[in-house]
């Protein structure tokens, strides 16, 4: 979530000295911010590719988990794509960067048929009016949610490969898969992700809690998650945010020895989080008891 960088960033409940604590000033914070939407959609672009067979499958899957995304993050998304091109030299070069290795990472990721190659310049150009549609939505406050985008992006990306009639198909489909998202919440693009055995184990009521705690308080201190989740000994959270750390689930910034630690959910973390409170991840088998730990 945006809130792991962006409450450093904001006036609200932050110290002036936290956050130079944190970072050498306004650029190198959104430095930072630009290079968390990247690691964000870039974990989900890899993993909706990963999922389908397809190219078709692929670029849908991944669009939607993007559009999901923004449009649950609207700061990081208005930052990253219109604010940041307000900004320094140093910030638009960081932006362009990391555009192209996003386009880069598509690119690589996009199975190519045995018939034919995908012309570099050509899904460049798809992905930049791609990204130009989300961008103009984003700076006039289009009224609507992005992911009812993913039926016409869809269409703007397929016209190039595809005859009118398949085009016409991927649209229908985009538009479906869109409400389905809309009617779920969002849950659909989030669920579809594997519940590690840290979290699955019909035991791990503390482990769960945990985890679920952070998504809604980031930067919460070790005392602040044991007290939240009901943990009386240090030794016991210390040895929960370890082995949660350990599966890519959470990490920790430390402000030194004797200082407090601050802990939020990675991009997994988060995937895995969303598919816990929807109830729907693939390893979600456990009993609805609680031990009271």
């Amino acid at each position: 979530m945006l809130r792991d960088a962006a409450c450093w960033c904001v006036p609200a409940g932050v110290s002036r000295r936290t956050f130079y604590q944190c970072f050498d000033g306004r650029e190198a914070c959104v430095l930072a911010l630009l290079d968390l939407g990247l690691e964000r959609i870039g974990d989900l672009v890899g993993s909706a590719f990963a999922r389908e067979d397809t190219w078709q499958d692929g670029v849908r899957s991944a669009l939607a988990s993007v559009l999901g995304f923004l449009d649950s993050e609207p700061l990081l998304a208005r930052m990253w794509l219109v604010e940041s091109l307000a900004a320094s030299r140093r910030v638009l070069e960081r932006r362009e960067r990391n555009l192209a290795a996003l386009r880069q990472q598509v690119l690589s990721s996009w199975p190519a048929e045995d018939t034919w190659t995908l012309p570099p310049l050509a899904a460049e150009g798809a992905m930049a009016s791609v990204l130009g549609i989300v961008h103009s939505h984003i700076l006039t406050g289009w009224p609507t949610p992005l992911i009812e985008l993913l039926g016409p992006l869809m269409g703007v990306l397929a016209a190039q490969y595809l005859p009118s009639r398949a085009v016409a198909a991927e649209i229908q489909r985009g538009e479906q898969l869109a409400r389905e998202i809309r009617a779920s919440n969002g849950r659909t693009v989030w669920a579809r992700v594997a519940i590690p055995a840290v979290l699955s184990n019909p035991n791990a009521h503390r482990a769960r809690r945990c985890l679920l705690f952070l998504g809604e308080h980031p930067q919460a201190s070790n005392r602040q998650i044991a007290s939240g989740i009901g943990v009386a000994h240090a030794s016991q959270i210390s040895k929960l945010l370890s082995c949660l750390r350990s599966e890519q689930l959470v990490a920790k910034h430390s402000a030194g020895a004797g200082r407090r630690n601050a802990w939020w959910l990675t991009s997994h973390g988060e995937e895995v989080a969303r598919a816990l409170r929807a109830g729907s991840g693939r390893r979600l088998v456990w009993e609805s008891s609680d031990d009271g730990g």
